[in-house]
């Protein structure tokens, strides 16, 4: 073999190592550049989400100006006021009461069961209670008759006055004499109650009794002049 040969072991040979940052600087471009696109289309997906799930202007400005009926105006356009006859008295518990009857007159109600007022006289109320007030006041007595075959509850029985032309509300009083309805009234029986309030002397020429007997119903309402 020549001396002139070159040795194949000292033939310099390019390492592969020399290019290998270059990759990688171009490796780590690529990845920011698709980082930053991925973060620009999810802005703008929820900016997009925003905006579509936001009311227009236009449907704001529509509802906030529709103006809304008047409760005093009836919907043909005429005036609740027009015609005096066509208000009616209220009964306990802002009901309207059909029907106002004289202290003597009983009221009939459902199921067979009759109301009555009587024995209402003037006596001297006393204070036995806190709240209670002495003085000139009424005493009468509610009467439930059952002529039904079924008993009759008188839980959410109870009884209001008022008197005078602004009906003032009265103050019961437990005395003299006061005595609450009982938890019912049997088929075929009657049962009483009586009751006690301040009512001035010279404001009974217009009293109201009424009795709540059922929370569903109208009170029924009695009226006139009282004993003074």
């Amino acid at each position: 073999m020549s001396e002139d040969t070159p040795d194949e072991e000292t033939t310099p040979v390019e390492s592969e190592t020399t290019t290998d940052p270059e990759a990688h600087a171009r490796r780590r471009g690529l990845l920011i550049l698709v980082i930053v696109v991925v973060v620009a289309v999810v802005a703008a997906l929820v900016i997009w989400s925003v905006n579509s799930s936001a009311p227009s202007p236009a449907a704001t400005t529509s509802a906030s100006s529709t103006p809304l009926p008047s409760a005093s105006t009836p919907s043909d356009g005429s005036s609740a006021s027009a015609d005096p006859s066509a208000s009616a008295e209220p009964g306990a518990g802002g009901e309207v009461v059909d029907d106002i009857r004289d202290f003597d007159e009983p009221a009939p109600i459902d199921g067979g069961v009759t109301v009555a007022l009587d024995d209402l006289e003037a006596v001297e109320g006393e204070a036995s209670m806190p709240g209670e007030i002495a003085g000139p006041s009424l005493r009468f007595t509610v009467t439930f008759t059952n002529d039904s075959d079924e008993a009759y509850s008188l839980l959410g029985a109870v009884t209001n006055v008022y008197y005078g032309a602004d009906q003032i509300p009265a103050i019961e009083l437990a005395e003299p004499g006061g005595e609450p309805f009982p938890q019912e009234v049997a088929a075929g029986k009657s049962v009483t109650g009586t009751f006690v309030y301040n009512v001035p002397t010279d404001q009974r020429d217009q009293v109201r009794i009424t009795v709540d007997y059922e929370a569903a119903e109208p009170a029924l309402v009695f009226e006139g002049a009282a004993p003074q």
